[in-house]
């Protein structure tokens, strides 16, 4: 069976046809994902903002592109610092339940080689110390309100329909 035949197939079954351009589509995402992060050296080259703790640099929504850094270069400071990405285990103390990713400014860099992070909007810095190897990366591109749409799947897919409608507002 030939390409031709192929699309005429699945030009005749249509849902059959949809079903195929749908799981090809899901895996040119995978691909594209995955080249992403390993050509960013990061796990996750694509992150969405789902708080508010960074306004008014990062609103909840925005797509952020992050690249994989080493963290001696990283730069500290209450205004300046890098704004990183960085997992914190919900085993270790201080940490937010969940092992979510979490956007902050690097405040401060303690003298054993953690990190103290502070959320821009957030009245005090975090409770925990980041380890090195929690960092996923630093920003490197902001694209305003792209992750929306992550937002309200993730808002219909948890059944959280009063959550949908005022989740904007949230901030």
């Amino acid at each position: 069976m030939g390409i031709r035949e192929i699309n005429d197939y699945l030009e005749a079954n249509e849902f059959v046809g949809s079903v195929v351009y749908i799981l090809f589509g899901m895996f040119l995402a995978v691909v594209v994902y995955q080249t992403l992060g390993f050509a960013l050296s990061t796990e996750d080259p694509i992150v969405v903002v789902v708080s508010c703790s960074m306004l008014p640099n990062l609103d909840r929504g925005d797509l952020l592109v992050l690249k994989g850094v080493d963290a001696s270069t990283l730069k500290a400071g209450r205004i300046d610092g890098d704004i990183i990405v960085y997992v914190c285990p919900s085993n270790s103390p201080g940490c937010p339940p969940g092992n979510k990713l979490i956007v902050h400014r690097l405040y401060k860099i303690n003298e054993d080689g953690t990190f103290v992070s502070w959320g821009d909007n957030n009245p005090v810095a975090d409770a925990w110390s980041v380890q090195p190897e929690w960092i996923r990366g630093e920003v490197l591109y902001r694209v305003p309100l792209l992750g929306e749409p992550k937002l309200i799947l993730t808002e219909i897919l948890s059944g959280n329909i009063k959550g949908l409608l005022s989740y904007r507002f949230t901030c």
